[in-house]
């Protein structure tokens, strides 16, 4: 299956903020807690609620960090 530019940039955000969620609220838990019997339904409600805020967030800081990006690159 191939995305087309448009699709392939909405997949891409959406990816990566659930992705980056995943990676931090669990190593964030660990740190913070340790590994125990519930760590896995602990972090499951935590990863959820860190997906309400990064999927927004990813759609919307994004777009804006790329416009700067770009008018500061050389062509």
């Amino acid at each position: 299956m191939k995305f087309k530019p448009q699709q392939a940039h909405i997949v891409f955000i959406f990816l990566v903020s659930v992705m980056m969620t995943a990676v931090m609220s669990f190593a964030i838990l660990m740190l913070r807690l340790g590994w125990s019997q519930d760590f896995l339904f602990i972090w499951l409600g935590d990863f959820g609620i860190g997906c309400l805020f990064s999927i927004p967030a990813g759609f919307i800081l994004v777009p804006i960090i790329k416009k700067w990006i770009d008018k500061r690159t050389e062509v």
